[in-house]
């Protein structure tokens, strides 16, 4: 899997594995200029951190998650719907190009970068190692934006659509970690 820095953030590159349908509307450039903020998601769906298949590595797992969301959004909404994807293992995936739409909240994307975790935390919190590769997703895109915008989970963007990425309030702890960690990977 190939590992690149983004803005002094590792992130695996997985952007190949998951192309655009044709005239998909989520291909549509957006300039960061435009963008007003952060819409935070979770897949929703469960998902136990670990190596489930006692393979003695957990990338198969995330492998295999990335593609589902990918299978069930392409024919919905034309392509991977998040510019990040983090895993509750520990790992960002860089999903889609940062200068495109995206399909994460119905009538802002292009306004909006999106990053989701996997898993359902609509009534519990991600596990330390999913909140600190969030962390790290906030600080690139923090970083390719130029400045700081406000992050807010997809239902605060959209109200009365979904519960995402739930009631738990966690993204404030995410902020956390990500005032600690920028500091500790210099852009």
């Amino acid at each position: 899997m190939p590992t690149v820095k983004l803005h002094g953030i590792e992130v695996a590159d997985v952007r190949h594995l998951f192309p655009d349908a044709p005239g998909a509307s989520c291909s549509n450039y957006h300039p960061p200029a435009g963008i007003i903020g952060i819409a935070q998601h979770h897949d929703a769906v469960l998902m136990p951190p670990g190596d489930t298949d006692h393979n003695g590595t957990t990338l198969d797992e995330d492998m295999e998650r990335l593609q589902t969301i990918y299978d069930y959004n392409l024919p919905r909404l034309g392509g991977y719907p998040y510019q990040f994807t983090a895993s509750p293992n520990g790992r960002l995936f860089w999903c889609r190009s940062l200068d495109t739409w995206g399909a994460h909240v119905g009538g802002m994307n292009d306004r909006l970068l999106g990053i989701a975790i996997m898993g359902d935390y609509r009534k519990a919190e991600p596990p330390v190692e999913g909140l600190c590769s969030l962390s790290l997703g906030y600080i690139a895109l923090w970083r390719f934006l130029g400045h700081l915008s406000v992050a807010k989970g997809h239902g605060s963007w959209a109200p009365g659509t979904t519960e995402c990425p739930g009631p738990g309030l966690w993204i404030p702890k995410v902020l956390q970690f990500a005032a600690f960690n920028a500091s500790r990977f210099p852009g």
